[in-house]
């Protein structure tokens, strides 16, 4: 085994939530290579979300400000109250001032409108100590 396969062999997983009901909207983030274990995991609505939460904590939780069953900013707060320390992006279809302050009001790390640059996620994940130049992404989608 080379350094390379060892490298990617102990990586450690980052797994990425996106609830979103629209996954389409995240193509670009699936378009390049993320790197070696990283795990998009796909829920539809805030419900689906809750309970993601309960068995899987991800490093990355990406939440749309209107979801089919509940707020966006009603998710955000309650995966906060769960677990302060969750790292939360809120993303909209538009920029509006009210909804950045809301979202920061409600535990938000990072607000955006779609699509979501690459370069948000891969500062990120150099921040986490996870960046390496290749790798797979692995795509989960969770139906209810």
């Amino acid at each position: 085994m080379n350094s390379m396969q060892a490298q990617s062999t102990c990586a450690r997983t980052t797994t990425i939530a996106v609830v979103d009901p629209r996954p389409a909207d995240y193509a670009s983030l699936l378009e390049r290579t993320l790197g070696p274990a990283v795990r998009l995991q796909f829920v539809p609505t805030g419900n689906g979300a809750l309970q993601l939460a309960r068995t899987t904590d991800a490093d990355l939780w990406v939440i749309p400000m209107v979801l089919p069953d509940m707020s966006g900013l009603d998710l955000c707060a309650m995966l906060k109250a769960q677990s302060p320390q969750r790292v939360i992006w809120m993303v909209a279809d538009t920029y509006c001032a009210e909804d950045e302050r809301a979202a920061w009001v409600h535990g938000a790390s990072l607000f955006g409108c779609k699509p979501l640059p690459n370069s948000w996620l891969s500062d990120w994940r150099r921040r986490q100590g996870n960046s390496h130049p290749t790798g797979a992404v692995r795509l989960e989608l969770t139906r209810e």
